[in-house]
């Protein structure tokens, strides 16, 4: 018989790369969504999402999350399901913590009640750490959370270790920091990026205007952490694993490299927010500042050690930043072209 999985928040790009590693295992799989809506599913091969058995289901009510985790009896549930926006968060802090505190406490509390043989994994993040203040920041790192998103994600994290200690259930948590790829929601900085550019390149002539672009962040590849959560679940014993690339780099570095993929080359002039960045060749100005852009309590760096994941569990990040703002430009191109 196939091992059974449930993964919450199916839908986003972490849903769809975990998707296709587990079935490709031979998984049974199961798939918690807010609404019918499909999400990054919609972009799995129709052989491989016709495999999954979708439910939509509200994981900050508790009565159909008894009811789901009773019925199916999971070997393994991955929870990813957040809100998972650190802007929208400060803006909408209610709605966050309903969203990721409750969520992970009906699922907990549910694998302890109804099938307390399921392993639970729970996905966190580098927001729960703060800024960096030297060094990486690994596993055994204080938590120092700036925003409601990082509030709740430091929540999960002793919440899952509490579970695991005193109700002795399989529950750990895989710590990740910024991971993305050509399935990134819309409302990511990252994103705005890549479709601007894209235009940009097409002939737009739109400015792409942004925030600190002086915020340093550890980018990784959503596919590669997904791999590492799989090996983390295939342990005897939980535990918790950070998955990160170790190297830290700018948001103006990561618009630098989108431009030079479109064969654009930036120069830059002025400071703070008279800060812009120009086409070389035709002195137009591609890039501006914009105040509003500035979020408060912003994290000027977080930067990860994976040294565990990488002596436990053999997990390295395969793709670099390059190359995979290469692949977010090629399937950005894709999608304007067909909407063209």
């Amino acid at each position: 018989m196939s091992n059974k999985a449930l993964i919450t928040g199916i839908g986003g790009q972490d849903g769809l790369f975990l998707s296709r590693i587990l079935i490709e295992k031979g998984y049974e799989v199961h798939g918690i969504t807010k609404s019918s809506d499909l999400g990054t599913l919609a972009h799995l091969e129709e052989d491989v999402r016709d495999k999954i058995e979708l439910r939509v289901v509200n994981i900050a009510e508790k009565a159909p999350i008894d009811t789901l985790i009773s019925e199916g009896q999971f070997d393994q549930v991955y929870h990813l399901a957040a809100q998972s926006s650190v802007a929208r968060s400060i803006n909408h802090p209610r709605e966050t913590i309903e969203s990721n505190v409750l969520g992970l406490t009906n699922i907990a509390t549910s694998i302890r009640d109804k099938s307390p043989q399921t392993k639970l994994l729970f996905t966190g993040s580098s927001e729960m750490f703060g800024d960096l203040v030297d060094g990486q920041q690994s596993e055994l790192t204080a938590p120092n959370p700036q925003s409601p998103y990082g509030l709740t994600k430091a929540f999960g994290f002793q919440l899952v270790n509490a579970y695991r200690k005193h109700y002795g259930l399989w529950a750990a948590t895989a710590i990740l920091f910024n991971h993305e790829s050509e399935y990134r929601g819309e409302q990511f900085v990252t994103k705005k990026i890549i479709q601007s550019v894209v235009r940009i390149a097409n002939g737009g002539d739109e400015t792409l205007s942004l925030g600190n672009i002086h915020a340093q962040r550890d980018w990784g590849y959503a596919g590669d952490y997904m791999e590492g959560i799989t090996q983390m679940m295939e342990r005897e014993s939980p535990d918790d694993y950070v998955f990160a690339t170790g190297q830290l780099h700018s948001v103006k570095e990561f618009v630098e490299i989108a431009f030079n993929k479109v064969g654009i080359k930036l120069e830059w002039t002025g400071e703070g927010l008279a800060e812009e960045g120009r086409d070389t060749e035709t002195q137009r100005t591609l890039v501006n500042i914009e105040k509003r852009f500035y979020r408060p309590g912003d994290i000027a760096g977080t930067c990860g050690d994976a040294s565990k994941a990488r002596e436990q569990l053999g997990w390295v990040p395969k793709t670099a930043l390059d190359e995979f703002i290469s692949k977010m430009i090629d399937h950005e191109r894709a999608n304007q072209s067909s909407k063209s």
